[in-house]
C-alpha cells in the first residue's frame, strides 16, 4: 500500500497530539495536588489540576460511578468508527478532514487513556473573565474541539466532481 497524504496526516498527527495530551497530564498530575493551581494570566488563565470523572464538561460527575469508564469507551469506539470510515471514504490528497479526524481521534484517545490510568480525566487549564468561566479542560479537549471546527470547515469547502461522487460511483484505481 501506498502511503499517501491522508495517510501521512493521521500517522503524524495523532500520535504527536495525543503525546502532546499524555505530556501535559502527566507533568499536571506530577506537579500539583487536586485544586492546586498556578496563575499564569492573573484573573484570566491559571493551570488547575482538576479530576473529571463525568463526561464532557463533568456532566453526571457522581452520578455515573464506575460506569463512565464503560460509557467513555462505548462513545470512543462508536466514534472510531466514524472516523475509520470517513477516513477510509476520503480523497488521497485531502488535507483538511484527515486533519481534523486525526485531532477528534488523538483527542478521544487521550481521554480515554486518563480513565483507564487513573479511573478520571486529567483536566486543568481553567480560562475566565471577571465572573464567567469556561469549563476546565485539558489538550485532548483542544484536539476535539480544533478537529470538529475543520470538520465544519471541510463541509463547506467545495468539492471537485471526483470528490462529489459518491464511493460507488468511483472509478476502481488500476493495479500497477
Amino acid at each position: 500500500m501506498k502511503l499517501t497524504r491522508k495517510h501521512w496526516l493521521i500517522l503524524i498527527v495523532t500520535p504527536l497530539a495525543l503525546l502532546a495530551d499524555q505530556l501535559t497530564k502527566l507533568s499536571i498530575h506530577a506537579a500539583l495536588r487536586p485544586f492546586q493551581e498556578i496563575v499564569i494570566v492573573p484573573g484570566y488563565l491559571e493551570l488547575i489540576f482538576v479530576t473529571n470523572r463525568g463526561l464532557a464538561f463533568g456532566m453526571f460527575s457522581g452520578q455515573l460511578g464506575g460506569a463512565a469508564t464503560w460509557i467513555f469507551l462505548g462513545i470512543t469506539l462508536v466514534a472510531l468508527a466514524i472516523i475509520l470510515h470517513l477516513f477510509f471514504q476520503t480523497d488521497n490528497q485531502a488535507v483538511v478532514l484527515p486533519l481534523a479526524l486525526s485531532l477528534v481521534l488523538a483527542g478521544a484517545l487521550g481521554n480515554l487513556i486518563d480513565r483507564f490510568r487513573w479511573g478520571y480525566v486529567v483536566d486543568f487549564m481553567n480560562m475566565h473573565w471577571k465572573h464567567h468561566y469556561w469549563p476546565t479542560y485539558n489538550v485532548a479537549d483542544i484536539a476535539i474541539t480544533a478537529g470538529i471546527i475543520l470538520l465544519i470547515f471541510d463541509s463547506f469547502l467545495p468539492r471537485t466532481g471526483a470528490e462529489n461522487k459518491s464511493p460507488a460511483q468511483k472509478p476502481k484505481e488500476q493495479a500497477k
